[in-house]
């Protein structure tokens, strides 16, 4: 996955602003996000970080071939490996569990990242905004 142009756009340090929006479990509101990016065996390694008022959440993804695996400072253990795959330019990357269903979408564009991040719970609902990124090259 790392060969590919599409990979490569997204290689590099991030910073930008959030949106976030409400959930059961948060409050909608703003943070300063930053993902840095790097090539792993057969694909990514992705560290993130969202920094917001009350509150930090820390994450490390692993992209490799078509598996995605994601760890966080919230402390859920993947169960099984999510899905990442190609969507025109957009990387996007589908997780399930008995929590919930999260679908990332990373694109890199013109020295510019965007996030979007959406939730279904259960796992079977219609997908709903959680986070909205947009992000600036570091360096």
């Amino acid at each position: 996955m790392t060969s590919h142009p599409r990979t490569a756009s997204l290689l590099g340090e991030w910073k930008g602003e959030e949106e976030l929006f409400a959930t059961a479990w948060t409050a909608a509101g703003a943070a300063q996000g930053s993902i840095v990016v790097r090539p792993g065996p057969d694909g990514i390694h992705l560290d993130y970080a969202e920094i917001r008022d009350g509150g930090r959440l820390d994450a490390h993804a692993v992209v490799a071939g078509a598996g995605f695996w994601w760890f966080d400072s919230y402390g859920f253990v993947p169960e099984a490996p999510g899905t990442a795959e190609w969507d025109g330019e957009t990387l996007v990357l589908d997780r399930r569990s008995d929590r919930g269903r999260t679908v990332m979408r990373l694109r890199a564009d013109a020295g510019r990242l965007a996030l979007e991040l959406d939730t279904a719970v259960p796992a079977g609902a219609d997908l709903a905004p959680l986070v909205r990124g947009a992000y600036s090259r570091v360096g």
